[in-house]
């Protein structure tokens, strides 16, 4: 099977750290792996470890010097699946309701749904369990994003609930399943 083309988004959480570990897979499979991000991500994981691990530039500023201004676009036309990994209640609920504020939240809303999206929450169980958040998740889902649902445990705030992100390889299973 050849690799498929992955827009890989990152949103806020210190369950980026999970999420590396997917790319990496994903890229010694023969993917190809885009990754682009939220200002916030930036918070909890660098560019230089995406470009590392993907061999390809970050896409985390629509108006960076070296971008066009229409990636969202091309990226979107480019990605045979895309990924929002992990998933914060922010980022739901913007996408949710149509915001388009940054570069991942631009591409939600220039995706063609009949490819593949694909979403892993990531969050403080008050957050996953708001009914604003679930709420979100309803709606995304009726539009056709797959939401994989949160693992109950212990949260990096020191809580257990729902809202921990599933561990990396069930998450590349989801994605493997998804590119066959």
């Amino acid at each position: 099977m050849p690799g498929k083309n992955i827009l890989f988004m990152l949103s806020a959480s210190i369950a980026c750290f999970k999420a590396c570990r997917v790319i990496s897979a994903l890229v010694k499979q023969g993917h190809s792996v885009q990754t682009a991000l939220t200002p916030r991500a930036l918070q909890f994981i660098g560019p230089a470890t995406l470009q590392g691990l993907t061999g390809r530039p970050v896409y985390a500023d629509m108006f960076a010097p070296r971008q066009s201004g229409t990636e969202h676009i091309s990226l979107s036309k480019w990605a045979d699946i895309t990924v929002l990994c992990p998933a914060s209640a922010d980022v739901l609920n913007k996408m949710a309701a149509g915001v388009a504020d940054d570069c991942v939240t631009t591409l939600f809303l220039a995706h063609n749904f009949a490819k593949p999206f694909l979403v892993v929450p990531a969050m403080n169980k008050q957050m996953f369990l708001h009914p604003a958040t679930q709420a979100s998740i309803e709606k995304l889902r009726s539009w056709g994003v797959q939401v994989l649902q949160p693992q109950t445990g212990r949260l990096a705030c020191g809580e257990d609930g729902p809202g921990r992100m599933p561990e990396a390889d069930d998450v590349l299973q989801r994605i493997t399943e998804l590119a066959a």
